[in-house]
């Protein structure tokens, strides 16, 4: 094993075919529950590795990527205009007009709200409301 930093690796060159295997922490024989496992015969979880057939390419095979021959003007992407920065930013984000606790339903009926509604600081004129739920 090779040590790199707090961590510890092995390679290996494994034939093709499938592989059961457990990892020993601490002096315990451990499945790793995110990596894909099953029982074996003595009800033991263990690991899956499935090993396939793969055969690398060699650096003189690649061929160097070339990208598409177009032209300019078939991209659609227009740059901002300085009238588009001169907008003034809206008062309150659109989602907010939609969320629950603008609606006219009664209390009983309101849903939990949106997490956009949540810690939100809106001013309307001179109405002060700060949302904290």
């Amino acid at each position: 094993m090779q040590k790199s930093g707090k961590d510890h690796s092995l390679l290996l060159v494994l034939p093709s075919g499938v592989y059961r295997y457990r990892c020993v922490v601490d002096g315990e024989r451990r499945c790793l529950p995110d990596l894909p496992c099953e029982t074996d015969a003595m009800g033991n979880a263990v690991n899956l590795l499935d090993v396939n057939d793969f055969v690398p390419e060699s650096v003189e095979s690649v061929v160097e990527f070339e990208p598409p021959l177009s032209l300019d003007s078939s991209y659609s992407f227009q740059a901002p205009e300085d009238k588009d920065f001169a907008k003034e930013p809206p008062a309150l984000p659109a989602q907010l007009h939609l969320g629950v606790l603008n609606s006219q339903n009664s209390e009983e009926s309101c849903a939990r709200p949106q997490h956009i509604v949540l810690n939100h600081l809106f001013i309307e004129k001179v109405l002060l409301c700060f949302f904290v739920l």
